[in-house]
């Protein structure tokens, strides 16, 4: 009895080492999952999240179409926000706003979700902000490479960028300077300053009207994007 006494008092405690080190491996299973996560956004019911999906998918990560570094890609992120708060705060003599952002509204939400003008990015049925489902899809692939390895790599640099932001945006403004702010006259014309639209830098993508072509000697094409800025109204010069 004694013999089989002792056996069992083995057993109980080889099962509780067992188990504790269960637990641990657990606990430090979940603890380095959490500290590797390198990026992130927030949810796209507040407007930095919503910002921040917006400059992220507007913008081309290594390995896609159109992306030449991560400083190009971080300087197109730039420029989209400026193009979003010039049609806010920046609207040149001669115009209204409704005829730069198809809408009249001091919200960047209704900015970028205006008919017609982020493709991807609108209001559902219930006014609520949404994306389109291949917006979201690519979205979260980035946040899921982004995630990846043992050390933050450039997908999440950039992915942190744009949420930094976006976040510094709503909480206060944009530190970095507008590249065209300064522009007077291209090819003659003369122009207001400040870019109000982008598109994705094809010839055959244009928005028209008095938008004016921004061209590479003064740095127009950024992150896949050719943007434009606004002819001078005679008004104004």
């Amino acid at each position: 009895m004694l013999h089989m006494e002792i056996k069992n008092k083995s057993f109980s405690s080889a099962l509780s080492v067992l188990v504790f080190s269960s637990f641990f491996i657990m606990f430090c299973t979940t603890a380095k999952a959490e500290k590797e996560k390198f990026a992130e956004v927030d949810d796209m019911e507040y407007v930095s999240g919503y910002l921040s999906r917006l400059l992220i998918n507007e913008n081309p990560f290594p390995g896609e179409k159109g992306y030449k570094s991560l400083d190009d890609s971080k300087i197109g992120m730039v420029q989209i926000l400026w193009v979003l708060h010039s049609r806010i705060k920046h609207i040149p003599p001669g115009y209204r706003q409704e005829h730069v952002a198809n809408i009249k509204s001091e919200d960047i939400i209704d900015i970028i979700t205006a008919q017609g003008q982020c493709d991807g990015f609108y209001r559902d049925e219930e006014n609520r902000a949404s994306m389109a489902p291949r917006v979201e899809k690519r979205v979260k692939y980035l946040l899921l490479v982004a995630n990846k390895g043992d050390k933050p790599g450039k997908f999440a640099g950039l992915i942190n960028y744009a949420h930094g932001l976006a976040k510094a945006y709503v909480e206060g403004g944009i530190e970095q300077a507008d590249r065209f702010a300064g522009i007077k006259i291209i090819k003659e014309t003369m122009v207001t300053g400040h870019a109000y639209s982008w598109m994705t830098d094809k010839d055959y993508y244009r928005p028209g009207g008095d938008f004016i072509f921004i061209p590479d000697s003064l740095d127009g094409s950024i992150g896949g994007n050719r943007f434009y800025t606004l002819k001078k109204k005679a008004r104004d010069r």
